[in-house]
């Protein structure tokens, strides 16, 4: 049987989520369940706590069109610049120190002579 397209109806009652992750997902029998955290200033400003921010249960189908649409966005998103695909984070990759040998006279100078008697 064809899925057939269906209808979205807005409902301005439905709550909104905000997180800043995705605490974690686990699949349970045909079930996929993902726990979402949010940031919270706690007692220590410099350390904040995680919170629970909302749970998503789904079915396996509807998880899947949800990764097909994830992975959508984020192709879009490297083709407008705004993240780099793995090739291009390959071939840029972090920038490494040339070895020059004035580098090298510094590494070698560095040491100190003891000056030891026998």
């Amino acid at each position: 049987m064809a899925d057939k397209k269906s209808t979205l109806i807005n409902n301005p009652t439905a709550p909104e989520i905000y997180a800043d992750r995705a605490a974690s997902l686990a699949l349970r029998g045909n079930v996929a369940r993902i726990t979402f955290a949010s940031d919270r200033a706690g007692s220590d400003p410099h350390a904040p706590e995680s919170v629970v921010s909302g749970h998503l249960a789904m079915s396996v189908r509807g998880f899947l069109q949800l990764y097909g649409q994830m992975q959508s966005v984020v192709r879009q998103m490297e083709q407008s610049g705004l993240l780099k695909t793995p090739d291009e984070s390959i071939k840029t990759g972090p920038k490494q120190p040339e070895n020059t040998d004035s580098t090298a006279k510094k590494t070698a100078t560095k040491r100190k002579p003891t000056n030891k008697k026998l």
